[in-house]
């Protein structure tokens, strides 16, 4: 009866190390899954020619409309989906524009 209750004892400790296994093993699968397979994003800069002209400065990217054109561009150029872009417009310097696209 003891040799029953000691065996029986290491079969379920057997088959709980065996499920626990399992369900590493599968969450091990699903997050290189994910991780595989989640999109990934690129930044670009496009760069605003800016310079001085009659007293002010004229900018290549000079509104949101015109940085999502060029970020359109950009993204399209790399072969690659526009995803969004951010512009911060800048009084006397030139304007940031960067672009987030989709691999």
């Amino acid at each position: 009866m003891v040799f029953e209750t000691t065996y029986s004892k290491k079969v379920k400790q057997r088959i709980l190390v065996q499920n626990v296994l399992i369900v590493v093993c599968l969450l091990s699968i699903a997050v290189f899954f994910y991780l595989k397979l989640r999109p990934s994003f690129v930044t670009y800069a496009v760069r605003d020619e800016c310079g001085p002209l009659g007293g002010t400065i004229s900018h290549s990217i000079g509104s949101e409309d015109e940085c999502a054109n060029a970020c359109k561009a950009a993204c399209q150029s790399y072969e690659q989906k526009y995803k969004n872009m951010e512009f911060s417009s800048s009084p006397g310097t030139c304007n940031n524009c960067t672009c987030i696209c989709k691999e």
